[in-house]
């Protein structure tokens, strides 16, 4: 019983004597760790740009290829159709007749207009003769002249309301769409298809609200890159743009293709066509150029009215915080800069917030 108390004991000791060394052993090695993770520092991540002087401001969007000459089709008068000379997509040539209404209301309406013409004409006849004679006063020739004016001009109305009852052509192009099936009533002014020019083309695109300054000042160039032509830039011309946004989407703006190599009898664009328009602007001031830079670069200070920015040295690799004058927005990304910045100042664009002065940071390559 003795014997195996002390050898319980004995177990008992071993454990302990283990235990320590494993306990032991691993405080050994915390200072150790504790070391490296002091010595790993944290070089925060940025994005720069060099700050230029001369400022170009590029910018992509979205646009689509619409027909710059087009008509839409619609009668004068209101009848039932009896031809329907065309399909959509159908290619017409100027004068062609495209529709015609039945004529038969217009007609009559015609002849009565005739015959009153006629009666008229004849009376101020008459009375002229008569005046001659001394027969008639000068008042009842100038009734009658007045009675035979008004029918002139309703019978040439009737004349023309008959010459409409065929629709022409007015150029050549294509039916865009058609709305309307033969033998269908329609009524005067009643839009039932769209003529297309499709060799005289332009681009469409929106322009952001806060971009409406770069396209009324500056010197402005466009590109046009279609989806179907891949890699081939087509120079573009501003053709107009709407100086509000109807819909608040953003400004509609209209380019004319321009460039010496385009031509839809080369390459087969057609309107609808999708297309990408790079717009770029010259920014510069009557005096000097200031730089533009991007606005995410501006950061606010504690003491009230002040921006910043962070310059960065590439020798130390370090960035310090410089106060700058903006003289307000650029289109909808970018801001002017009126002091505080110099031609190839290296700026931070990206990641301002969390920078304190004199950091070590790293810089981001690629977009």
């Amino acid at each position: 019983m003795q014997k195996h108390r002390l050898l319980n004991n004995g177990n008992y000791l071993w454990k302990s004597i283990v235990v320590s060394i494993v306990i032991a052993a691993a405080f050994s090695f915390l200072p150790g760790c504790k070391k490296t993770e002091q010595t790993a520092t944290f070089i925060r991540p940025v994005r720069v740009d060099t700050v230029k002087l001369d400022n170009k401001i590029i910018n992509n969007y979205s646009g689509i290829v619409d027909a710059a000459k087009y008509a839409n089709l619609a009668f004068r008068v209101s009848s039932q159709i009896i031809e329907l000379n065309v399909v959509e997509g159908q290619k017409v040539k100027k004068g062609e007749v495209l529709a015609v209404v039945d004529p038969r209301e217009i007609l009559l309406s015609l002849n009565a207009a005739k015959a009153n013409y006629e009666t008229n004409l004849s009376k101020l006849q008459r009375t002229k003769a008569l005046l001659d004679k001394n027969a008639v006063s000068v008042q009842e020739v100038e009734v009658a002249q007045a009675s035979f004016e008004q029918s002139k001009s309703i019978y040439a109305a009737q004349q023309n309301n008959y010459a409409d009852t065929y629709m022409r052509a007015p150029f050549s192009g294509s039916i865009a769409k058609l709305k309307v099936e033969n033998y269908q009533r329609v009524q005067a002014g009643e839009i039932i298809g769209q003529l297309i020019d499709s060799r005289d083309l332009q681009v469409n695109f929106t322009l952001p609200d806060l971009s409406l300054s770069l396209i009324e000042g500056g010197n402005k160039s466009f590109t046009v890159e279609f989806e179907v032509y891949r890699g081939i830039h087509f120079k573009a011309d501003l053709k107009g743009y709407v100086e509000a946004s109807p819909d608040g989407s953003g400004i509609p703006v209209f380019l004319n293709i321009t460039d010496p190599r385009f031509s839809t009898d080369n390459y087969d664009i057609k309107p609808g066509f999708s297309c990408t328009v790079t717009m770029t602007v010259k920014i510069q001031n009557q005096n000097s150029e200031f730089p533009v830079i991007p606005i995410t670069a501006l950061f606010a200070s504690n003491e009230a009215n002040q921006t910043y920015v962070w310059v960065y040295n590439p020798q130390t690799g370090t960035v310090s915080q410089r106060q700058v004058i903006t003289g307000g927005l650029v289109g909808a990304g970018n801001v002017l800069i009126k002091s505080g910045l110099a031609e190839d100042d290296i700026i931070v664009t990206a990641g301002v917030t969390q920078i304190i002065d004199g950091e070590q940071v790293k810089i981001l390559q690629g977009p």
